[in-house]
């Protein structure tokens, strides 16, 4: 059969690979109906931690059961399923509380990381009555198949910052899982939104979720001129953005409740850290941060090669006192032999050439690490029982996410275009038919 599969960091190709075979009892082989390439496919291409050989791509697929395992009671050959893109390893003592990270970490992303995705004619999925899902009467395919990643991913976001009633919400990022965010804050009773993006179809759908119950604003942070509210201190916005002034200026400087980070870049971190309000914000983070390749290779050869003699402290830094220059570069500004008794153990501020492929958090909306502000990181929340939460949600709010298909296209021969589609962000979704529905 056809896969297309990773060749490299950069590389996919199409190579012919042997029919998967029922590898446990729980498990099943799968027919892919429609898939749809995710950022997270061309984050694993181009920005990637190393695979194995020939690992086949894929992860948001509704398939049809061709084969069950003798331990697979709730789901029969020929059922048309939604395939859940977040696939704990239910064998792990700890996955009930653990699910994402369960005996290693991301053991719950598996189909298209670490065993071959929906990207072939067929594919296996293990543990089946606990990563497929029933997808509800009434509800469309294409809706089905934006929930097995992208809304669960979004209501992630919203269910991690514990939206509440009344709460002012900052969407960053309204690429298909901020638009999700937007859904699932409103669900959660959000009484506005504040949606920051630029691309004119994102735009389009986020604007028309705007109601009489919930005001949904975007923010072009292209375009947008606001300045700092009078009185506050400069470093109250540390990159300087014209959304942080405009979210301090609409919420009287005590900011927003909840900052859900969707999209963006590196300065999405410390944008929302300025513009969360001080004692019960959360920042709700969803997003990739891809690897600056560059700084990592230096980190690494830093921690691997470099060598530090602790006998002489004028050749070590000092770690958390450094400053940047205007090109980003640290450089340790107190020696480690001015560290007073009160610093703590010495070898915790020894180290050979400080170098962090890293985010930043500005120091002054931290309150110097008192501000009372909530960070969380999150995997998306996966497994049956939550997708089939999600999608019932969707259904019975009339909710139709299959909006964010901006392009469609059919065949295998077709999936590798629609992963450049998405790299070059010529749509918002894409959705590729793989077989027949009703076949």
């Amino acid at each position: 059969m056809k896969a297309l599969v990773l060749k490299g960091k950069g590389k996919i190709a199409y190579i012919e690979k042997k029919e998967p075979e029922l590898e446990a009892a729980h498990g099943v082989i799968l027919e892919p109906v429609l898939v749809s390439p995710c950022t997270s496919d061309v984050h694993t291409i181009w920005q990637g931690s190393p695979k194995r050989p020939d690992l086949t791509l894929g992860h948001e697929v509704i398939a049809r059961v061709k084969e069950t395992g003798s331990e697979v009671h709730d789901f029969k050959p020929g059922e048309i399923v939604a395939v859940s893109a977040i696939t704990p390893d239910w064998s792990q003592p700890d996955a009930d509380v653990n699910y994402a990270h369960a005996g290693h970490n991301f053991s719950a992303h598996m189909i298209g990381k670490s065993i071959d995705g929906a990207f072939q004619g067929r594919f296996y999925l293990p543990f089946a009555d606990r990563n497929l899902a029933h997808i509800p009467e009434g509800m469309s395919l294409l809706d089905a198949l934006m929930c097995v990643d992208v809304v669960q991913t979004g209501f992630t976001a919203v269910e991690e910052a514990e939206v509440q009633e009344g709460d002012t919400v900052v969407v960053m990022g309204i690429g298909a899982i901020g638009l999700a965010a937007i859904m699932g804050s409103k669900l959660a009773g959000a009484g506005r939104i504040y949606a920051v993006g630029t691309r004119a179809d994102n735009v389009r759908i986020a604007e028309a979720m705007s109601d009489d119950k919930c005001e949904v604003k975007v923010l072009n942070y292209k375009t947008l001129s606001c300045t700092l509210p009078e009185g506050m201190y400069p470093l109250a916005n540390s990159t300087g953005s014209a959304v942080v002034n405009y979210v301090l200026t609409e919420t009287k400087t005590k900011g927003a409740d909840k900052v859900l980070i969707c999209g963006g870049n590196d300065l999405s971190l410390p944008q929302a850290i300025d513009m969360v309000k001080y004692g019960t914000g959360i920042v709700s983070n969803v997003m990739y941060f891809g690897a600056d390749t560059e700084v990592q290779d230096e980190e690494y050869r830093n921690l691997t090669e470099g060598t530090v003699d602790f006998g002489n402290r004028n050749n070590c830094n000092r770690v958390p006192d450094v400053q940047c220059d205007n090109a980003g570069n640290t450089e340790a500004v107190i020696p480690a032999q001015e560290k007073t008794p009160e610093d703590g153990p010495e070898d915790m501020f020894l180290r050979p050439n400080t170098v962090i492929d890293a985010v930043m958090i500005p120091k002054f909306s931290m309150g110097r690490g008192m501000a009372g502000k909530t960070l969380k990181f999150s995997l998306s929340k996966g497994g049956r029982e939550n997708l089939e939460r999600v999608m019932k949600l969707i259904r019975d709010h009339d909710l139709h996410p299959g909006e964010f298909i901006t392009k469609k296209y059919e065949g295998l021969d077709m999936v590798e275009q629609a992963i450049y589609d998405m790299k070059y962000r010529k749509a918002i979704k894409i959705a590729v038919q793989l077989a027949k529905p009703d076949t």
